[in-house]
């Protein structure tokens, strides 16, 4: 089941710009309001943003340790959510005593790997190819993986995932991002910290 943990956010306007003002482990992010498909909605780009990354993943780990969540490793889509990952597989081997040492990146491209998705993204409305090493797919066959994102939009980059880890024998544990897009279906059991709205 959809799991949400009450982050406390709140519509804002600085300096006549509207933003969403999100607090993650006690501190205050403000995400820009822009227009992606059409649509004018909170923008979370976490792309070198070292403290909402920091932040981020101290709830997510509160968040998937209090529902009894287990998982040997993590799945993640390059490139954004590498530093997100990183950040949580530390913080789980510090509360869990755990020894994630490595965390498995879906590539953007195929060349020569045998565990390959096509899929689409929001915010590159074409088809996409993304893959495992060789190497990583045996390394997280009968794993139970933790899959990874920054965001839940229309769910291409899910699915795609998913169909690697499923390619790989691997174990989808749970699904967790920081946020959701607000009036997408979201699939089963996804962990997530609070929902981008739709700006006016």
């Amino acid at each position: 089941m959809s799991k949400i943990n009450q982050t406390p956010t709140e519509k804002v306007v600085k300096e006549g710009n509207e933003y969403l003002r999100v607090n993650m482990s006690g501190k205050d992010y403000y995400l820009p309001f822009r227009v992606l498909a059409g649509k004018k909605v909170a923008f979370l780009d976490i792309s070198g943003q070292v403290s909402l990354n920091e932040a981020a993943a101290d709830d997510i780990v509160d968040m998937l340790d209090e529902a009894g969540v287990e998982f040997d490793t993590i799945l993640n889509p390059v490139s954004k959510s590498n530093a997100l990952a990183h950040a949580i597989a530390l913080r789980w081997n510090k509360r869990k005593g755990t020894d994630i040492g490595y965390t498995v990146v879906a590539r953007k491209n195929s060349e020569g790997n045998k565990v390959q998705a096509v899929y689409r993204s929001v915010t590159t409305p074409r088809d996409q190819v993304m893959s495992l090493t060789d190497d990583d797919a045996e390394f997280i066959k009968g794993k139970r993986v933790l899959v990874v994102d920054d965001v839940y939009g229309g769910g291409g980059t899910t699915k795609g995932l998913m169909e690697l880890a499923d390619k790989a024998g691997a174990i989808v544990a749970a699904h967790a991002v920081i946020a959701v897009e607000a009036g997408v279906e979201l699939p089963k059991g996804i962990f997530y910290l609070f929902t981008l709205p739709l700006g006016e």
